[in-house]
């Protein structure tokens, strides 16, 4: 390979790994990572390459370029993605993962000798997603009317038949210690106050936390609200609750590390239940490609792996499917009723609304049971999952 061409295919690959990678500096004179690897001067010299930086700490690194494997068919995945394609390779590219190893230390040794540290870009990336989960969800909360809320629909209406089945399965559960984690606008929370428990409300979204307040107030009752994420609950030690809910949450972190979180605050014989939305209705995935304004980018709805990972740490997992032919009344909702799914959130109105879908849900209800007794893999297709775990 002519020497021009081994040249440039170095700088690529060097700045691929550069900006793969993140580095920081505590001086603040120091420019940021972007813009040091942006000042990087490279010129060829027999046999290698000579990488220069004039930044606070100056230095000049020489590189030969026979350690790094060029070849004309290339590394990238594209290429890669078709050698698997065509049966050539049943796993990564050697070649590619043996220049990767060698550029990410070409990057590190530059960046040490020039004052940055490496940080952890999985932990860069956590905080950015929480961050846009508080922002998200701090304007949904300022945008409610909080006293227009009514708490009973919301748990109790017949397109409300996770929280209804939650309800039964939970059986009376006055004076139990209950966290309730994600708690959004504080419906739940609520309804589970007015039901006698003992709440207490976790969100990492002040605004939800300060709705889920007022909420309780109109309504009566009083919560405990805690400022937290799921994955870092931030609880003593000695906290312990009869039941932990999560509704509608885990689609949104990291589920197992969520799981270990909280599970060492369930007492004795508790319960923890969850719900959520599954991952493989392909009418629900055609609504949430297009419903982009009422969520956030990071949702993940629930997989089979996911599902199986609370057997991994409880000793009895109960699972219960919801929506499936019932899906229809959102296929109204947008094809004959023309709403827009970006204005309001189906999943929210079809329960504010229970009473005017009666009529159509609770045959289809009755029909849905009949189809997931005799075909339960079916349950996959559904819109939700409850899941009820002991320890």
């Amino acid at each position: 390979m002519p020497k021009k061409i081994k040249f440039e295919s170095f700088k690529y690959r060097f700045l691929i790994a550069a900006q793969n990678t993140i580095f920081q500096s505590n001086n603040t004179e120091q420019p940021s990572w972007d813009e040091f690897v942006r000042s990087l001067k490279f010129s060829y010299e027999k046999g290698g390459v000579r990488i220069e930086w004039s930044f606070i700490t100056p230095g000049i690194l020489s590189v030969p370029l026979n350690e790094a494997n060029f070849y004309f068919r290339g590394d990238s995945q594209q290429q890669v993605e078709r050698q698997k394609t065509s049966g050539l390779l049943d796993s990564e590219d050697p070649v590619k993962l043996k220049n990767t190893a060698y550029f990410n230390e070409i990057v590190r040794h530059v960046a040490q000798s020039a004052g940055y540290k490496e940080v952890n870009k999985d932990k860069i990336m956590h905080g950015k997603r929480l961050e846009n989960e508080r922002v998200f969800h701090d304007a949904w909360a300022d945008s409610e009317d909080i006293e227009n809320i009514n708490v009973r629909t919301a748990n109790e209406a017949c397109t409300a038949p996770e929280m209804r089945y939650i309800r039964q399965r939970l059986g009376d559960i006055n004076g139990k210690r209950l966290l309730d984690v994600g708690c959004g606008l504080g419906e739940a929370s609520v309804y589970f106050a007015l039901l006698g428990a003992d709440v207490t409300s976790s969100d990492l979204s002040q605004g939800m936390l300060d709705a889920t307040c007022r909420l309780a107030e109109t309504n009566g009752v009083s919560v405990t609200p805690h400022v937290a994420s799921a994955e870092d609950m931030q609880l003593s030690q000695d906290a312990l609750f009869d039941i932990i809910y999560a509704g509608n949450l885990l689609h949104h972190v990291d589920i197992e590390q969520t799981i270990t979180r909280i599970k060492p605050h369930l007492a004795a014989d508790g319960i923890f239940v969850t719900w959520d939305p599954l991952a493989y209705n392909p009418a629900i995935n055609a609504y949430r490609a297009i419903a982009t304004d009422v969520r956030t980018p990071d949702e993940h709805p629930l997989k089979w792996d996911d599902i199986k990972l609370f057997k991994k740490h409880f000793g009895t997992v109960e699972t219960k499917y919801f929506w499936l032919t019932t899906l229809i009344i959102f296929l109204i909702m947008a094809l004959v009723q023309r709403r827009n799914p970006n204005k309001e959130r189906f999943w929210k109105t079809v329960v504010q609304e229970g009473d005017k879908w009666s009529w159509l849900y609770l045959p289809l209800e009755k029909l849905d049971r009949l189809i997931l007794n005799i075909f339960p893999l079916l349950g996959l297709l559904c819109w939700n999952v409850v899941i009820v775990c002991k320890a």
